[in-house]
């Protein structure tokens, strides 16, 4: 398994050996019917009924994307397996720039910035509307026939799905609301949340005083995802007061409790850890034990708490 990274360059990746095999998978194309454009595969994808499957690569300082691209994306039985239900895109990222020097991939990363890639490969899946149902990074180097059934996989599970909303919206009060409960907790990671949005309002109707409690949770988790976001943007500035105003704002709003409650918390631990304020922290990381101990947070806490009572 190569799991997803941020591309760096090894001792191997630097030698002659090497750039003369990436120079060698860089200018021979991929056979058979991958696209480029994005654009033009969800729209063939919408007039043939497929599914899209695009592949972010950084082959010019990624290893795993070269051996990817070569053992596995550029197999003529890995592409005709997937051809019936999918519009195959690949993507390839220049991410090393030389002044003065504009790359005739350029435009790819504005496209892999749009889908929020940070680490390479990286794959999305998009139904014939253009929209992402499913996300995975990283990539199994298997046989090709192997990995294509876990692609086509990912399609039938997207099916199947569509198939339990269906019945799901045969039932009526509570039971629909419950139906539809479930399918949102069992969303693909990285989907669209727009698939969510029509089952949400559906709720809302159904449950209008939240009395199955789903909705709240569920707007605590979304929060949270804007949370984590808006702390990154700030913490490596060793802006520690903006980081604690922002957890203590989304505890007030939110009101999450147990482990989304813990994971919010952590980052004020570790703000108030790094500001110093000692008392303030140590408080903080009792909290986040008291609610799971046993978690990765809990015993990260647990070792920031004993740092703070050895001062």
């Amino acid at each position: 398994m190569i799991s997803g990274s941020k591309p760096t360059r090894s001792r191997k990746e630097n030698s002659p050996v090497f750039r003369l095999v990436l120079v060698l998978v860089l200018i021979l194309p991929l056979e058979g019917a991958w696209l480029t454009d994005l654009k033009d595969a969800r729209k063939r994808a919408f007039e043939e009924k497929k599914d899209v499957y695009v592949v972010f690569l950084a082959t010019e300082i990624s290893g795993a994307c070269v051996q990817f691209k070569k053992r596995v994306l550029s197999q003529d039985v890995f592409q005709a397996a997937i051809a019936d239900r999918f519009i195959p895109v690949l993507i390839d990222v220049p991410l090393k720039q030389t002044p003065g020097v504009i790359s005739p991939l350029a435009a790819n990363r504005v496209v892999a910035e749009n889908f929020g890639v940070v680490r390479y490969p990286t794959t999305f899946f998009l139904n014939s509307k253009g929209i992402v149902y499913a996300r995975e990074t990283g990539a199994a180097i298997n046989e090709p026939l192997k990995y294509a059934a876990k692609v086509i996989r990912r399609s039938k599970d997207q099916v199947a799905r569509l198939k339990l909303i269906e019945e799901a919206y045969k039932q009526d009060g509570l039971e629909r609301a419950k139906s539809l409960i479930a399918l949102i907790k069992s969303t693909p990671r990285g989907a669209d949340p727009s698939l969510s949005a029509e089952h949400l309002e559906e709720l809302a109707k159904l449950d209008p005083d939240d009395s199955l409690g789903f909705r709240k949770d569920h707007l605590a988790e979304t929060g949270f995802t804007d949370l984590d976001r808006a702390i990154k943007e700030v913490f490596h500035k060793d802006s520690y007061d903006q980081v604690i105003k922002l957890v203590d704002d989304y505890i007030i709003k939110f009101e999450p409790k147990g482990v989304l409650l813990q994971k919010a918390l952590f980052p004020k631990l570790a703000a108030l850890n790094h500001d110093k304020q000692t008392a303030q922290a140590t408080e903080v990381a009792e909290a986040v034990i008291a609610i799971d101990a046993t978690s990765a947070h809990g015993k990260l806490a647990a070792q920031i708490l004993r740092r703070l009572k050895s001062k």
